[in-house]
């Protein structure tokens, strides 16, 4: 029997990278839209005040917790403060860094950093939570944020691209696992979106909202929320996406690889460019 949508209203949810983009804006609908409490994670305390100042509406509470999820200490700490606010019904793990430009010139300091936040920390707070859902019993779920950049090779972003490869297969593997157990993790895959993290790519110089496959961030994360309340161990959002993810599925590497190097050369920053 097909289970009814998650509702939210009145429950906890926890949203990692909740200061910008994205989690931002999936923390601000779960709140005006859903009717939820949030645990705001992120490094930036400032933004993280402002967001709590702005959505508190005397229904819906924000409580910001100040983490760099790149430190196992702040990881733990994350697992234990949302717990102990009260019962917790969704966790979406959105925070994410990348690094742009050719492999080779990424130090290790921030290939380490970069792996810890998209990678590590996302596993233990996926099986901390997966394990208290299931516990509770309560109906809960996990969100793990991915991109179509983990569906193929990616020039000029090469380890970001291999830790969303990464998290796609490891959410879906998980959700099969979790069957039957009453615990959802869904795995939302989205395109470019106009976000810090276009700009500081340098393709925001490229590419508005609605050119190739970009989305706003209040559109994407409405259908962030709808993937994850409906169950769907896979969202890929908006029609022009899900083709570009179909060709980049089927696409040999050979075709596809030049195509979008070719999409970032234009934009590599200025030390990187050869």
């Amino acid at each position: 029997m097909k289970r009814a949508p998650v509702d939210f209203r009145g429950q906890w949810v926890l949203v990692t990278g909740a200061s910008s983009g994205l989690g931002r804006e999936m923390a601000k609908q779960l709140v005006q839209v859903h009717g939820a409490n949030v645990i705001a994670v992120a490094r930036r305390q400032d933004r993280l005040e402002a967001l709590a100042e702005e959505l508190e509406n005397g229904t819906s509470r924000v409580h910001p917790v100040v983490a760099d999820l790149a430190n196992p200490v702040d990881v733990a700490r994350v697992c234990r403060e949302s717990t102990a606010l009260g019962e917790v019904r969704g966790a979406i793990l959105n925070a994410g860094v990348t690094y742009y430009g050719h492999a080779l010139e990424q130090d290790l300091a921030s290939f380490d950093k970069l792996l810890a936040t998209n990678v590590s920390a996302l596993v233990h707070l996926c099986q901390h939570f997966a394990k208290y859902f299931a516990q509770k019993k309560n109906d809960g779920g996990v969100l793990l944020v991915s991109s179509m950049a983990g569906f193929a090779p990616l020039p000029y972003q090469a380890a970001y691209a291999a830790t969303k490869a990464f998290v796609t297969s490891y959410g879906r593997s998980l959700a099969y696992e979790l069957k039957g157990t009453g615990v959802n993790v869904s795995v939302f895959a989205p395109g470019g979106i106009a976000t810090e993290m276009l700009e500081l790519s340098g393709l925001s110089r490229k590419f508005k909202p609605g050119d190739m496959g970009v989305m706003s961030a209040e559109e994407c994360a409405r259908l962030a929320l709808e993937g994850f309340q409906k169950r769907r161990m896979l969202t890929v959002p908006g029609a022009s996406n899900k083709l570009m993810a179909a060709g980049m599925k089927l696409a040999p590497n050979r075709v596809l690889m030049p195509a979008i190097a070719r999409i970032y050369e234009g934009s590599l920053p200025d030390d990187s460019k050869r």
